[in-house]
């Protein structure tokens, strides 16, 4: 661009001074430099973006696990699993409306007596859903010693939690030792 210049200056026989060349030679040089910073910051913020999905897959996979609870609310106020939520088993389908269907639901309820973790694992499982029951419940989860929230007053939580012969085995079922490995947590002490 430069020499282009001089040739066209020097056909017109015009007289420039070396120091307006000088000046052009630096603002030519300068726009190009603000031009590759720009591409880079382009290019640097485009990147981050494509892999930023690659960096946190650990995040990714926590997020696609959904532990539902469909005690009342006074039983979840008293102790749950951490993370979990609340849904009362009546609201269960309206609640899943807004529910990814590729991610794992695990409903659980009290303890291997109660139905209701069963009963809306069919219904979700029925809506199309990636739904497993987690049959010993809170009682299961509350004497295997993992993390808990609540004060966990409730008699359910300390007695006698064994499964039944009677278990429907139409239903995919998570074991205590399975949902602690799904959410990363070790047992904080045994009750």
């Amino acid at each position: 661009m430069i020499s282009f210049m001089k040739r066209k200056l020097a056909d017109k026989k015009d007289y420039v001074k070396v120091s307006q060349i000088s000046m052009i030679k630096r603002m030519y040089m300068k726009i190009n430099t603000v031009t590759y910073r720009n591409y880079f910051a382009l290019a640097l913020m485009v990147s981050l973006m494509v892999f930023s999905g690659c960096l946190n897959k650990d995040e990714k996979k926590e997020k696609s696990v959904l532990v539902v609870n469909v005690l009342g609310q006074e039983f979840y106020d008293d102790c749950h699993i951490p993370g979990s939520v609340q849904i009362d088993f009546a609201k269960i389908i309206e609640a899943s409306k807004s529910w990814s269907k590729s991610a794992k639901i695990v409903v659980y309820c009290a303890n291997y007596s109660c139905s209701a973790s069963a009963s809306a694992v069919r219904s979700l499982k029925n809506e199309g859903f990636n739904a497993y029951e987690y049959a010993a419940g809170m009682a299961g989860w509350f004497q295997a010693g993992y993390p808990i929230e609540g004060e966990a007053q409730s008699p359910y939580l300390t007695l006698a939690n064994e499964p039944h012969g009677e278990t429907a085995s139409d239903l995919p079922v998570i074991s205590t030792e399975e949902l602690a490995q799904l959410l990363n947590v070790q047992p904080v002490e045994k009750r």
